[in-house]
């Protein structure tokens, strides 16, 4: 009789062919990784969409216990003291205070990100059992600027609501057009602390004439702690929305 030579060809996009010397080749695709479980078969998709299930999990629930845990102090809630008017931009990780002060314009800015670590404090030498009470005391560090016929005092401060610290003071003069051409950068002021001591206490009461005292600083170390914890929430929330779309 006549004799047939078959011959199975496995080709990597899994079809088998067979072909014989009296006829035409027969193509016969195989279905890829259908109903069945082999390694290397799962659908990695699959996998993703598990793992993204988790994280949505577990950001529900961080945002469940941030917004439970959550409560505005009742001294926030009748605005800054001292006749400062408040600009709280949401979504920025800064607010600001703002203020009219004769011909002067008053801008405080806290910037959350530019905040000092629980214990770093330089507000006097109490002895430890003082420093035991005021050590969950997380200060505000904040800048003001005084400014008035397009110069300006800039005053980095701090302060844990007791007290005001000026940590650096710089002028800055209205520029001309041939200072804007000069890259040389200008001298802004002395090391603060290397000042006589009579002519720092001269410039903490400067500000504290213009309000910025004690009790606006705990109002901003207040309002700091609460912005972050709502932007906080927010961007929780975001990136919850993100992952679940």
């Amino acid at each position: 009789g006549r004799r047939y030579g078959m011959m199975l060809t496995l080709q990597s996009s899994q079809t088998v062919q067979l072909s014989t010397r009296a006829g035409p080749s027969v193509l016969i695709r195989q279905p890829v990784c259908r109903n069945r479980r082999s390694v290397g078969c799962s659908a990695s998709s699959n996998s993703r969409s598990a793992v993204s299930s988790s994280l949505i999990s577990v950001l529900k629930d961080e945002l469940k216990y941030e917004r439970d845990y959550y409560r505005r102090e009742e001294s926030l809630l009748a605005g800054p003291p001292n006749d400062f008017d408040l600009d709280d931009p949401e979504g920025k990780n800064a607010f600001y205070l703002l203020k009219e002060y004769k011909n002067e314009a008053i801008v405080i800015e806290v910037d959350l990100d530019n905040q000092p670590e629980v214990g770093d404090d330089d507000y006097g030498d109490g002895d430890d059992d003082d420093k035991d009470d005021d050590s969950d005391v997380v200060p505000v560090k904040f800048r003001v600027s005084i400014g008035k016929q397009g110069s300006a005092l800039i005053f980095e401060c701090e302060s844990n609501g007791e007290v005001v610290v000026i940590n650096h003071l710089a002028f800055e003069r209205a520029s001309n057009n041939e200072e804007e051409e000069d890259d040389t950068p200008a001298y802004t002021g002395p090391v603060f602390d290397e000042l006589d001591d009579t002519l720092q206490q001269a410039f903490l009461d400067y500000l504290e004439e213009r309000g910025i005292s004690a009790e606006l600083g705990e109002y901003m170390r207040l309002m700091c702690l609460d912005k972050t914890a709502l932007e906080y929430q927010a961007w929780l929330q975001r990136v919850r929305d993100f992952i679940a779309q």
